[in-house]
């Protein structure tokens, strides 16, 4: 592979766009992601970090360009196919022609486990219909897309982190970022062989034919080098073969190879290099002998060669990018198979002797020219002034109106009817049946996008914004409404949250995974028994992941809040990491939810399917019983709280019956008809939710079957019974679309309280107890409370809780409306209306009267294990030997309310922030971004021998994907929360959650700097009076101070010189308290803080660098 030559006068900067003056102060970076040859035209394409894909001839001249990808998601990968270019971002997919035009766009909003993607590759070379794509987050697996559909084809789940994807005409090499290689045999959709290439990375894959090729990184002596040698693999035999050594790598550390990729067209040929710009061809069957060359000017990050092997791009670090080639003579060819490109037609302005026909299919549409206007067209006025659509009546003729019964009065235009009966030929015409649509089932008034987007951007109304009530039924109210986004440029601690809750209870944020969820947990935080009970399990220690503790920590936070609004993110941590949470499809990031939720939202109207928060709520109870009994294997108070006894019965002609028997903590009600209960094709239309209920306490089913015992097919009866009526009644209401229409027309259906008891043939439920005197016992339930889906007139949904709390004061029960965060109090007969079309009813709680009058106790009536404030508790594989810089608590130092404490936490992020930017340049916020505590430091602040010496000082274990570590911020460094590599003292979020808490329970005094935000993140709402900021402090205007010009200026300490350390942080705020205490004391604070903004507004606020 002689005679390669660099063309020195064919070099570019491909980032110039990125270079405009609007993107000059949004601090992204600005760098050129991938590029790669267009397999069938002349053509050159790049990604960017702002998700643009360009096109470039062989002279780097643009010749198209399009925006790909929303936010700043950057381009991980392009494939060039037959039909147009695909490209791959973090969460998205887009298809384009070459020319730019959108085929289609598919993003984590309509797939799920569009997650972290990294790279693509097609089925085969020669099948370029299907497409699989990976990447790093590992609940997201391999996604195979239908391109001519746009749609899924395949999931397949794999429990590694995916960097490359290579595909031949059988397999599908899958190059992990652990450094092993895998073969996916797409047909069976098995592994079929594993590699390990790596010890730590890969760098690049190649495959063509039988050869799959690798380059990647090695760890020696704490230090990542590339790997000298490319493993070569043959396929055939699935082996792997000599090594070939690198000529510039011959030693590690001294430039091993970084990329290779074999010769399009001759399949011995390799070409090998490194970021420092020498490359190497090299022929497999010979590799003594080979071609050396050093590219020129700075380093390289990519090296690629054309499909037809006779040119070569390289990407410098600078963004700039040249050819390297074979021939020096003829004009660059990359392809022999290219296609003629389309550019766009120049509209000829000559004057034509005639009119060019309509039919003239040779003659351009863009020769056409527009007319030039003086006065400003009707179709550019605002649609303030036609607000309202209008079209012209068609005249008909009052002569032929059909008058079975009538009179004409006045004149021939007006009629006064005096019948119904107007049915003609002409004009037919049917009388509206209420009975079979349900009343008033009006067409919703068209509102255009424009308009509903206009409505979300204006500012908020604070005084319509609770209201729960209009005047057309068909419109949803304010308070069922989307809320804002409480997350802007500095979080959600300006978000005005008072104004959309006026009561003494708490609100969920929005910010989180699992929305949800937040409707099911405000459900039963207002069941005494189910809320006492989880708070209570608070006063034992259970330092492992539990969905009971985190809930039992949510609601503790809940009752101490009053209407500050809470985040219920740690809960949502401890749901993720279940593994039963994602196959049952109730994890917004697991392949099964987006599967999950379109088959309830696109059910059969005749067979509903569960929806995504009813199987939750059957999760969740199911979950809680199972930790209860993992705590305490002798302790069932729940499972009695709430358990339903089924008991089965399949009776068989045969006379081979079975009985089976279980408890479920929620029961699924339906119809009497599809429950088994005979009507003799009678309709009942005045039927409320006890008859439901108590049909669905004995169903009796008949089906097809086979017996296990004698194979004889027959049909079999099928029984279930409820045996038992504990005092919580959690229902899912599965009920169809027609079967919705007959209970909201129906008077009364859902009953605020009933009787029941129990006989052998099963429960009976009466609105009055002396319908039931022949009974004992005889057990009244009141409603608790219910969650409502809410349904948007343009499809969108959202769910919504109502609760009937009782008042101590007054002895009165009061209902209210939970809606995430926004939370208002609702008159009865509001609560009880489900008529409205945009309402239906998913799950419904009673509770006996007696127990729903219960008192709410908060754990601080129980006696609480402290003892982990005393001791050590290290995450699973954590030596006991590790460095530790802290000394722990000892018995004579135990906090006690009025205890000062200095805390100070750092955070990694673990998925970026996701926005967009509308034409006018405006930075919106659709999901903020997600951290994770990383580490939590905590200092003595009593004065005596041990003042400001650290008691806590623990890194929290985190084996998810993290995006950034923050280090210059946090101090924290790749590996320190792995077990495996770090040396810190790692601990779960359950050991450092419970030492804040307990801190909390015991009225200590929190100081730090910006105890807001690491409150927010810790996710733990402290009371005001236990909280001492020393940047509130020293506040002047809205401007913060950052703790280290505070520490410069006051104290004339010079901190965070390197990368943070959070016990120095918490240390200075402890000393900055002091000295704000001093200040105040001596009347000199005002003028303290002045002198500090008058300075910093000197200085630019910022500290200079020590010279040493």
């Amino acid at each position: 592979m002689n005679n390669w030559q660099h063309l020195f006068n064919n070099t570019a900067d491909l980032s110039v766009h990125l270079k405009k003056p609007y993107f000059r102060y949004d601090n992204k970076q600005k760098e050129i992601t991938n590029i790669v040859f267009d397999e069938k035209a002349n053509l050159i394409w790049t990604g960017d970090t702002y998700g643009c894909v360009s096109a470039y001839n062989p002279n780097f001249q643009l010749y198209s360009r399009y925006k790909a990808h929303i936010g700043d998601a950057p381009v991980n990968d392009i494939l060039t196919l037959r039909d147009g270019i695909l490209s791959l971002s973090d969460d998205s997919m887009h298809m384009s022609s070459r020319r730019g035009v959108t085929s289609f766009n598919l993003t984590s909003a309509d797939i799920s486990t569009f997650s972290g993607l990294k790279t693509m590759c097609t089925v085969s070379p020669e099948n370029e219909t299907q497409v699989y794509c990976a990447g790093d987050v590992v609940s997201s697996g391999i996604t195979c897309i239908d391109i001519n559909k746009a749609v899924v084809s395949n999931m397949l789940h794999y429990p590694n982190k995916v960097k490359f994807l290579k595909s031949n005409s059988k397999l599908i090499a899958i190059g992990q970022q652990a450094g092993k290689i895998e073969l996916l045999d797409y047909n069976s959709n098995q592994i079929i062989k594993s590699f390990t290439a790596h010890s730590e990375t890969l760098s690049s894959i190649d495959l063509r034919g039988h050869t799959l090729i690798t380059t990647g990184r090695s760890r020696r002596l704490s230090n990542s080098y590339a790997d000298p040698f490319v493993n070569v693999y043959d396929l055939r035999n699935m082996k792997q073969m000599t090594p070939v050594a690198f000529s510039k790598g011959t030693t590690m550390g001294s430039g091993g190879a970084d990329f290779a990729e074999i010769h399009p067209v001759l399949p011995t040929i390799l070409i090998v290099g490194s970021h420092s710009g020498s490359f190497d061809f090299i022929d497999l069957s010979n590799p003594a002998l080979r071609t050396q060359y050093v590219h020129p000017g700075q380093e390289i990050r990519s090296l690629k060669i054309s499909p037809n092997g006779n040119y070569m791009v390289a990407l410098e670090e600078d963004n700039h990018a040249s050819l390297w080639s074979r021939s020096m003579n003829t004009p660059p060819v990359f392809t022999n198979t290219q296609e003629l490109l389309e550019y766009p037609d120049f509209p000829d302005d000559k004057i034509f002797p005639g009119p060019i026909s309509v039919d003239d299919y040779a003659f351009p549409l863009s020769s056409v020219g527009l007319p030039y206007y003086h006065e400003r067209l009707l179709s550019s006025w605002s649609p303030v002034v036609f607000d309202t659509e209008g079209t012209i009546p068609k005249n008909v003729d009052t002569k032929t109106l059909p008058l079975s019964s009538g009179k004409q009065v006045a004149s021939k235009s007006h009629l006064v009817l005096q019948s119904l009966n107007l049915a003609s030929k002409e004009y037919p015409f049917y009388k509206y049946d209420k009975a079979k649509f349900g009343p008033r089932n009006e067409a919703a008034t068209y509102k255009s996008l424009k308009d509903e987007r206009r409505v979300t951007t204006l500012p908020i109304n604070k005084e319509k914004v609770l209201e729960y009530r209009t005047f057309d039924i068909n419109t949803v109210p304010n308070a069922y409404g989307k809320l804002p986004f409480t997350s802007g440029k500095f979080g959600s601690d300006n978000f005005d949250f008072a104004s959309f809750n006026r009561t003494s209870f708490a609100g969920l944020d929005t910010d989180i995974d699992n929305l949800y969820t937040n409707a099911i947990i405000q459900l039963y935080r207002f069941v005494p028994e189910v809320y006492n009970f989880v708070v209570g399990c608070l006063r034992d220690e259970n330092l492992e992941t539990s969905l009971l503790t985190e809930l039992g920590y949510l609601y503790d936070m809940m009752g101490r809040s009053g209407n500050r609004v809470c985040r219920s993110s740690n809960f949502q941590v401890a749901l993720n990491s279940l593994d039963e949470a994602s196959e049952l499809g109730i994890i917004e990031s697991s392949p099964r939810y987006l599967m999950c939720k379109e088959n309830s939202s696109h059910h059969n109207k005749d067979t509903p399917q569960m929806s995504v928060a009813q199987n939750f709520n059957s999760f969740l109870l199911k979950q809680l019983l199972k930790d209860e009994f993992e705590c305490n294997p002798h302790n069932i108070a729940l499972q009695q709280c709430m358990g339903f006894d089924f008991n089965t019965q399949i009776r068989r002609k045969c006379k081979h019956d079975e009985y089976r028997g279980n408890i479920q903590p929620c029961l699924t009600i339906m119809s009497p008809t599809r429950n088994g209960v005979k009507t003799n094709g009678r309709k009942n239309n005045n039927l409320t939710i006890m008859n439901y209920i108590e049909s669905s306490m004995r169903m009796i089913q008949q089906f097809d079957s086979e017996c296990n015992v004698c194979h004889r097919k027959e049909v079999l009866d099928h029984e279930r019974i409820i045996t038992n009526l504990p005092p919580v009644l959690s229902f899912d209401v599965l009920l169809s679309d027609q079967e919705w229409l007959t209970a909201k027309a129906t008077k009364n259906w859902l009953a605020t309280s009933f009787y029941g008891t129990v006989t052998t043939q099963g429960a009976i439920l009466k609105n009055n107890a002396i319908e039931l005197k022949q009974f004992t016992p005889v057990f009244k339930y009141e409603l608790n409370g219910y969650v409502a889906r809410i349904t948007d007139p343009n499809g969108e949904t959202r769910l919504v809780t109502y609760s009937r709390v009782l008042d101590a004061k007054t002895d009165t029960f009061k209902w209210y409306l939970f809606n995430n965060y926004l939370v208002v109090e609702v008159d009865e007969q509001e609560a009880l209306n489900i008529s409205h079309p945009w309402k239906t009813i998913e799950v419904i709680v009673y509770c006996d009267s007696e127990e729903i009058r219960k008192p709410f106790f908060s754990v601080d009536t129980y006696k609480i294990d402290q003892s982990i404030l005393f001791r050590d508790h290290f995450a699973a594989g954590v030596r006991e030997t590790n460095k530790k810089e802290y000394t722990l608590l000892t018995k004579e130092e135990a906090p006690k309310a009025g205890s000062l404490i200095a805390i100070d936490a750092e955070f990694v992020t673990v998925k970026r922030e996701l926005n967009e930017i509308d034409c006018q340049g405006t930075k919106i916020i659709r999901k903020a971004k997600k951290t994770a505590l990383a580490r939590l430091s905590i200092v003595r602040g009593e004065e005596g021998p041990g003042f400001g010496k650290p008691f806590i000082d623990d890194y929290v274990v985190n084996k998810n994907t993290i995006e950034d570590y923050l280090t210059k911020f946090s101090g924290i460094e790749p590996g320190d929360l792995n077990p495996a590599t770090s040396d810190k003292t790692l601990v779960t979020l359950g050991t450092v959650y419970r030492k804040v808490w307990l801190l909390m329970q015991l009225g200590c005094i929190f100081v730090g700097h910006g105890l807001s935000n690491d409150f927010k993140h810790i996710n733990i709402n402290v009371p005001k009076e236990q909280i001492r900021d020393t940047a509130v402090y020293f506040l002047q205007g809205r401007r913060f101070l950052s703790l280290r010009y505070l520490a410069f200026v006051l104290l004339g300490q010079n901190i965070q010189e390197g990368n943070h350390d959070s016990i120095e942080d918490a240390y200075t705020a402890l000393i900055l308290y002091k000295k704000y205490l001093d200040l105040k004391e001596k009347g000199a604070l005002t003028a303290a803080v002045e002198s500090l903004y008058e300075e910093g507004r000197a200085t630019n606020y910022k500290v200079p660098e020590s010279q040493s």
